[in-house]
């Protein structure tokens, strides 16, 4: 089985480095680096696209099916995980943010803990483990995920070990950089197991 993990194309939200909200759509440079994504596909073998449900990457995996002639599946378990309301419209790096993060941080060992109506890391975690549930009924061998950052990271690191905690994922996540539009390309052997093969390539947009 053929996994090729796909970033959602710019927002502008993206570009300013501002939380957004589910219904938040791509910019101009976005679409356009979904046509470039389209451009890629047209070379690689894909049987069925598999998309998160927001806004952003509908509209990624739209165009790249548009253009392959492929149906598209929406799955929630692709969805990014829910921030805060407080979080929507503000930068990352706003003095509001940053102490709610630290509130949030300080209580990261509590499953059940929220500071309004995020998703926490124990619910985030077992909703994106339901992809591999799909994945098993997936009859198909050359699968298009469109997804976000977040879910990607944690797809791909569940494929490396299933426990881990908090901070090991923290450490993962820093460490690897997925770029709006960029590719990741995993494959799965007959054992089951799991290999990165590329890792956030976007050659398609230099």
């Amino acid at each position: 089985m053929n996994l090729y993990f796909v970033r959602h194309g710019e927002t502008e939200y993206n570009a300013l480095n501002v939380s957004q909200a589910e219904d938040t759509e791509l910019s101009d440079v976005g679409l356009n680096q979904c046509k470039f994504l389209a451009k890629r596909f047209s070379k690689i073998p894909v049987d069925v696209i598999y998309s998160s449900s927001m806004k952003r990457a509908k509209q990624t995996a739209e165009v790249v099916s548009k253009s392959l002639k492929k149906d598209i599946i929406y799955l929630d378990c692709l969805k990014e995980r829910r921030a805060p309301s407080e979080f929507v419209g503000k930068r990352k790096d706003s003095l509001e943010v940053i102490e709610i993060e630290k509130i949030k941080d300080f209580n990261k060992d509590d499953s059940s803990w929220h500071y309004s109506d995020e998703e926490n890391f124990t619910e985030y975690k077992k909703r994106v483990s339901k992809f591999f549930s799909v994945l098993s009924k997936t009859k198909e061998k050359n699968i298009l995920i469109v997804s976000h950052g977040g879910p990607i990271r944690m797809i791909i690191f569940l494929m490396m070990e299933k426990e881990f905690d908090y901070k090991a994922f923290c450490r993962f996540a820093d460490f690897f950089e997925f770029s709006n539009a960029g590719v990741t390309f995993c494959k799965k052997n007959k054992k089951g197991l799991y290999s990165i093969q590329a890792l956030n390539s976007h050659s398609h947009l230099d």
